[in-house]
């Protein structure tokens, strides 16, 4: 409570007020500042309408101009607004204003003002009030309350205001009133996980299994436990995400180490070479200074996300802890449905995080023989990687059931025949990029299922891979080689072409270089064509994967021969082991692996779908032809959900599935 006013009695209803001490709730997660024309999005968290509306707009921009929905700046749940159809500078006015943040705003504003004896004020004294009658809504001091107020009334609820002082919230905002009936909101359905007066219930919630008093459902929560158990997740997804911002800040002096070293590495050079390649040096440079901009870019991004959602959960924290002590009721209903979100959103978060970002280095590549007269160039490597001490909140994905959430569409008008995809990347934002080498095309598919661009090919598009989260590979079968896309929220852009001399079916992206398959061998690929054969094969091999962790190769045999080998691993000093025998899978065509290293095969004349751990000692059906499986072509992992290729019955679709 605010300053000024008496204590509460922590057993009434009024003790439902919030605590204007708790200033976090009265600023704006976006600008910091106390909150303008709040408005209250469905996830409960409020923001400034102007900011609001900037965040949207920068959110939705570069994306299809279909786009219906944004996420929410503090725990990325995806919200929409009421009418998509208006323009999405207006869509921050359509939600709600946030009335209980003005009325704490007023009333913090109001309670610092001084308060004067009505009697004194009139006889032209500015008295300091001591007493505050609720019954006349008076103030008094201590002299004529006892000689004007108690002459005449005898039975008033005197408050004395000089222990503490929030009377005027207890007297303005002591019960809370439904929007619709102005009635006192006194009951919460679970079915609808809503509060209302007890006209509200009558009306639209008759029906309902499971409506009760606001107290009641407080007291069966602390009962069973829930708030307990919540406030114990939420304090340790604070904790990661406190984790994740210390690494993050880490990664950002390594790669300013890096930026330093290279920088003196192109000085040292420099003092070899004379004035003639001055103009050169400022160039390497430059693209140091570019890369170490966007990578530093990358990370501050995602430290606001991680910042953003550490702060809600400690505020949502701090808040139940107050609610609970003074057995706030309606309060504690809200900050345990804010909890539950937040929560989503931590996990969430933390998974998006371990998918998407790398280590990233900088480094200087120079030619040795100095007399040739370059500064050589600037390379940022990536590599995906765990976070140290921030493990995953959810149930492992191997002990996972699988659901489909979705069948997308990839034929599109102009093409000539059905398609056929036999490579496929399913990105951390839920864009997809899909192979069609019936058209010699690559698609691409936005987080709404819809095919957003498409991009023609020279060549047959067989296996695709992901580089980076802007980038993809595609395996070109005929007439051999691999291209090279850059991809944005809504563009296909062919980058470069890599010339193999070989025709190229499965391929897979590890450590700066290629990994291809040419039929019956596995083949490293640089930038500049060099090829390598690491391994050689009796039997055909048309699919490959590996494990970001260790580098680890994962082979897929394409034979359905009793005994043989299905599943093949290739160490990275091209050590050769034999993982998965034929049976569960018959003919292995796609393969992937997820980040907890587990590895999902597609059976292609077993009609299913296999995960399996990295050594092959726990395997499971994942899918079957039950769930449409028919001739499974390609697959491609994202956190928790996978997307699959069919040959067969379904070969203008594309299935998505989530583990849950």
């Amino acid at each position: 409570m605010a300053e000024g006013g008496p204590h509460p009695d922590p057993h009434s209803e009024d003790s439902t007020l919030p605590n204007l001490s708790d200033s976090h709730l009265l600023k704006c997660p976006i600008c910091l500042e106390q909150l303008r024309q709040p408005k209250s999005l469905p996830c409960r968290h409020s923001l400034c309408e102007e900011c609001l509306s900037s965040y949207i707009v920068s959110e939705v921009l570069g994306t299809s101009d279909t786009a219906t929905s944004f996420i929410c700046p503090v725990c990325r749940t995806l919200t929409h607004p009421v009418d998509k159809t208006e323009d999405k500078e207006k869509w921050a006015q359509q939600f709600p204003t946030d009335t209980v943040a003005i009325e704490m705003i007023q009333l913090r504003n109001r309670t610092t003002e001084p308060r004067y004896c009505a009697p004194c004020q009139r006889k032209g004294s500015m008295t300091p009030a001591q007493f505050w009658c609720k019954t006349t809504q008076s103030l008094f001091c201590e002299s004529c309350k006892v000689d004007h107020h108690d002459v005449v009334h005898v039975s008033c609820d005197i408050v004395d205001m000089r222990g503490s002082g929030n009377f005027l919230l207890r007297q303005e905002t002591s019960d809370k009133r439904c929007d619709k009936h102005k009635n006192k909101i006194s009951y919460y359905c679970e079915d609808h996980k809503s509060l209302g007066c007890s006209k509200c219930i009558t009306v639209g919630h008759r029906k309902c299994d499971n409506v009760s008093t606001t107290e009641d459902y407080c007291e069966k929560l602390n009962n069973s436990s829930q708030l307990e158990e919540i406030k114990t997740f939420l304090q340790q997804g604070a904790d990661d995400m406190e984790s994740m911002i210390k690494d993050f800040y880490l990664r950002q002096q390594n790669i300013a180490d890096d930026k330093d070293a290279v920088l003196k590495s192109i000085d040292d050079l420099q003092e070899r070479m004379d004035k003639r390649i001055r103009e050169m040096k400022k160039e390497i440079t430059d693209d140091v200074i570019m890369a170490y901009k966007q990578e530093r870019e990358n990370l501050k991004v995602s430290t606001q996300k991680c910042e953003r959602l550490k702060v809600a959960i400690q505020n949502t924290l701090a808040s139940s802890a107050t609610a609970l002590q003074r057995n706030a009721h309606m309060d504690t209903i809200r900050l345990y449905q804010k909890g539950q979100t937040e929560l989503e959103a931590c996990n969430d978060l933390v998974k998006e995080m371990q998918m998407s970002i790398s280590t990233v280095s900088i480094e200087h590549e120079i030619d040795s023989d100095v007399t040739s007269l370059n500064f050589g160039k600037v390379v940022v490597r990536k590599q995906q990687r765990d976070f140290p001490g921030v493990p995953t909140l959810g149930k492992p994905l191997s002990q996972c059931e699988v659901k489909e959430i979705r069948k997308v569409t990839i034929k599109c008008p102009s093409d000539q025949l059905d398609c056929a995809a036999r490579g496929v990347v399913y990105f951390p934002k839920g864009r997809i990029v899909v192979g069609d080498i019936n058209n010699k095309k690559i698609k691409l598919i936005n987080d709404a299922g819809d095919v957003v661009d498409e991009l023609k090919l020279d060549g047959n598009p067989w296996d695709l891979c992901m580089v980076d989260n802007t980038t993809v590979a595609a395996a070109i079968q005929s007439p051999g080689g691999i291209h090279v896309v850059t991809v944005t929220p809504s563009k296909l852009t062919l980058s470069s072409v890599i010339n193999t001399n070989k025709q190229c079916y499965g391929i897979t992206y590890r450590v700066g270089e290629f990994i291809v398959t040419t039929g019956s061998e596995v083949c490293s690929v640089k930038k500049d064509g060099t090829t390598k054969t690491l391994y050689r094969y009796t039997d055909k091999v048309y699919a490959l994967s590996h494990d970001s962790k260790d580098g680890q190769l994962f082979i897929a045999h394409f034979t359905a021969s009793t005994g043989s080998t299905a599943i093949g691993r290739l160490s990275t000093d091209n050590k050769y082991t034999d993982v998965l025998k034929v049976g569960e899978a018959k003919n292995p065509y796609g393969v992937d692996v997820d980040m907890e290293g587990n590895v999902y095969v597609c059976g292609y004349s077993s009609n299913n779908v296999v995960q399996m751990s990295g050594d092959g000692t726990n395997v499971r059906e994942l899918l079957t032809a039950t769930d449409s499986i028919t001739y499974p072509r390609a697959i491609s992992v994202c956190g928790d959900k996978l997307v699959v290729t069919n040959q067969s019955g379904q070969t203008n679709s594309i299935q998505v599935f989530q583990l849950v």
